[in-house]
């Protein structure tokens, strides 16, 4: 019995051994870019159908290549206040996302699912925030 427990605990021992420790190196790349920029009421254009209002924002960062290889995420403080919500999301019945491409984010106020509300232009200043996120290749 003790030749089987110590042929056990040989066999442990020699495969624990053989286990290979990795180590991964914090990226070296660039850091990730915070932006803000503001949107006026007026910078809102409504859209024919009424439904949407939208604005695009120009942001030179946003590169071929981060375009590809990292993520845009988006906060806006409506009142250009100390609150900022997340995007996408929605509040009374508005729904506010974006998109981005090259050289562009475009923010979007539509309506939601019901039919009779339609979304009102914003009339206060927003603060954007926008996060360049790099990705670790």
């Amino acid at each position: 019995m003790k030749k089987y427990i110590l042929l056990l605990l040989s066999i442990t021992a020699i495969g624990l051994s053989s286990c290979k420790k990795e180590v991964i190196a914090p990226n070296n790349g660039p850091p990730n870019i915070t932006l803000l920029k503001y949107v006026n009421p007026g910078d809102w254009v409504q859209s024919p159908n009424k439904e949407t209002y939208s604005v695009t924002i120009p942001v030179s960062q946003i590169d071929r290549d981060r375009f590809e290889n990292d993520e845009v995420a988006l906060s806006i403080s409506r009142l250009d206040n100390d609150l900022y919500d997340k995007m996408p999301f929605v509040d009374n019945a508005e729904s506010y996302s974006y998109t981005y491409a090259p050289g562009t984010v475009t923010l979007y106020l539509q309506k939601t699912n019901d039919a009779n509300i339609f979304p009102d232009r914003p009339t206060n200043k927003a603060r954007v925030k926008i996060v360049l996120i790099t990705s670790n290749l």
